[in-house]
């Protein structure tokens, strides 16, 4: 069963936009969650100075085994964003759309 990570940002740095965000997600970021095992990773703009990641892992091993690089990735990522970890949650898919 998939299992899904959702963070919560709000960005506080004076000069980082979320287009900002959206390149590192897409030219770093991205990568290093695909390189750890997701299989798929989505940013959304939430509102105003906030935003989510939303990262879907095949399984919850798959996720528990690449925690410590997630949390590096989370800390690191938060000093580029120029924002805050607002939240975290995680928990198994119980239903998708997709096949």
């Amino acid at each position: 069963m998939s299992f899904v990570s959702i963070t919560t940002w709000r960005i506080i740095g004076e000069t980082e936009t979320l287009q900002h965000v959206t390149d590192l997600m897409v030219q770093k970021y991205f990568p290093g969650l695909l390189a750890l095992g997701a299989k798929h990773s989505m940013l959304m703009d939430a509102e105003l100075d906030r935003f989510a990641i939303v990262t879907i892992y095949p399984s919850r091993g798959v996720r528990d085994d690449a925690v410590a690089h997630i949390s590096a990735l989370r800390s690191e990522g938060a000093e580029e964003f120029g924002a805050e970890l607002m939240d975290a949650y995680g928990g198994e898919m119980l239903a998708s759309s997709e096949s």
